[in-house]
């Protein structure tokens, strides 16, 4: 059982690019998918609830707690996803 938990988890947090900016797009509610080199304060939808979304994915995902001042710190979807690989 353990084995397997561990075993979920790193296929989880080992998210592919596509995944991740699939479930950017969702969080940002945009009609086209975003890339990683979007610009997050081009993005209305890049606010607190933004951001608290993105976190819970994360979390959904098995990527962990985030520092939520690297977050905010972070410029493009690119840096999102840096963050989330750690």
């Amino acid at each position: 059982m353990l084995l397997e938990m561990i075993s979920n988890n790193w296929e989880v947090n080992n998210m592919t690019k596509e995944e991740f900016l699939n479930d950017m797009t969702e969080i940002l509610d945009q009609e086209e998918t975003v890339a990683m080199d979007t610009v997050l304060a081009e993005i209305d939808e890049w606010d607190s609830l933004g951001s608290l979304m993105f976190q819970s994915k994360m979390l959904e995902r098995g990527c962990g707690k985030l520092d939520v001042a690297k977050i905010k710190q972070a410029e493009t979807v690119q840096d999102l996803y840096a963050l989330a690989q750690k």
